[in-house]
């Protein structure tokens, strides 16, 4: 099995960016690789990217070197454990709210005695049985698999003392849009109450000596950097956006228009 270089990274007390995107594209996650990104988030919660289509993306990633995390619907075996057996490198999972869905995660993405994820020894991320034995395979995926976990309603950043007990947690990841929506606050990921429940999430998380995550505007990115925080990405979405409007803006400016 590959060596996750994310999590080395992580281990090593790097920062690491990441992209996510929604939608099925091996090209742009090639590319977003030779661009030299850390991580790609591939979105089966929100987006139209289905498991088969996710292979080929998981592919394209571990060709150019950017590590191919993926976000599935829910919390459950079904909608983890196939992902991994594809070749994801790891899963960041949604709406993790209490300790027992926190071990149910952790559960569903590691082998015995780490967790009960269905065995599997003939796939891609076992290279199809051909290089390692069973029991050799179990453990490299075992220590090789990134559990995120997401952090997303107030009810989660309140359970974060227990949640921090669980084994196997590789990253904690604020999420604050749907924090902020859990506040009260609909899209307002920079409101104070909220940027405030975060930071006391982060601290939490760090305190537990576990990686912290977050979403944010990027304006505040140097600010939870500056807390600690190691795990970030950006959205392809708003890459094309900003992108393609300053350029449009640029073309019909030199246009005189």
């Amino acid at each position: 099995m590959r060596t996750n270089t994310l999590k080395q990274k992580l281990k090593d007390g790097k920062p690491v960016f990441g992209a996510m995107i929604t939608f099925p594209s091996p090209t742009i996650v090639e590319m977003l690789g030779y661009m030299g990104y850390d991580w790609v988030l591939i979105d089966n919660e929100h987006g139209s990217i289905t498991l088969d289509l996710s292979e080929d993306m998981i592919r394209a990633a571990e060709l150019t070197g950017v590590a191919p995390i993926v976000r599935p619907v829910a919390n459950r075996p079904d909608s983890i454990s196939p992902f991994l057996d594809r070749g994801a490198w790891g899963v960041q999972v949604p709406h993790v709210n209490t300790r027992a869905e926190a071990e149910a995660a952790v559960a569903a993405c590691k082998y015995f005695p780490e967790g009960t994820r269905g065995i599997f020894s003939r796939g891609r991320p076992a290279e199809y049985g051909m290089k390692e034995s069973t029991p050799a395979y179990a453990a490299s995926a075992n220590a090789n698999t990134l559990v995120c976990l997401m952090l997303e309603e107030v009810e989660a950043i309140n359970n974060i003392d227990e949640i921090v007990k669980v084994k196997g947690i590789d990253v904690l990841f604020i999420g604050s849009g749907d924090l902020s929506q859990s506040m009260g606050h609909v899209g307002q990921q920079g409101h104070p109450e909220v940027v405030a429940l975060m930071e006391k999430g982060v601290k939490r998380i760090r305190d537990a000596g576990i990686v912290a995550g977050v979403s944010c505007p990027e304006n505040l990115v140097a600010k939870f950097m500056g807390l600690g925080v190691q795990y970030f990405h950006g959205s392809v979405g708003t890459f094309v956006q900003n992108g393609g409007e300053a350029y449009l803006k640029h073309m019909r400016q030199s246009a005189g228009m």
